[in-house]
């Protein structure tokens, strides 16, 4: 299986290159001989990040250009309908956090009720808290 996969890196593999990764656990190289970030990681953090940058006033619109994705793709990810995501944009998405919540929207001439609106629609779908189940 390894041997079909890991072809040089001018030719491409007879499956989809998500599949390929996905069976060896690894990246394969690009045309460009560039490694990308290997595999899929949980979307939960990545939701919990994307939700409260939503609460602190940050638009989608404005999130998904920051991040070079779709807004439904934010959205898909937020809303926890997607388990896993690429590792490249789950370290994306966390630097965008961390660089976003130093400061506000207004500083990155969002208008004012581009930010309410996002807030309105945050708490919204607030997520409840699990609950402990009794035993």
């Amino acid at each position: 299986m390894r041997r079909l996969l890991r072809l040089p890196a001018d030719r491409q593999p007879p499956v989809h290159r998500t599949t390929a990764e996905a069976i060896l656990g690894v990246p394969l190289a690009g045309v460009s001989g560039r490694r990308r970030y290997p595999g899929l990681v949980p979307s939960r953090a990545s939701a919990v990040c994307l939700q409260e940058l939503a609460e602190r006033g940050w638009p989608t619109g404005f999130l998904a250009g920051r991040l070079r994705t779709s807004t439904q793709t934010i959205a898909v990810i937020r809303a926890r309908k997607r388990p896993r995501i690429a590792l490249a944009l789950d370290r994306a998405i966390q630097n965008c956090h961390g660089e976003l919540t130093a400061s506000t929207p207004a500083e990155y001439g969002i208008a004012a009720h581009r930010s309410r609106r996002a807030q309105t629609a945050a708490r919204q779908r607030q997520f409840p808290a699990p609950q402990a189940t009794a035993s």
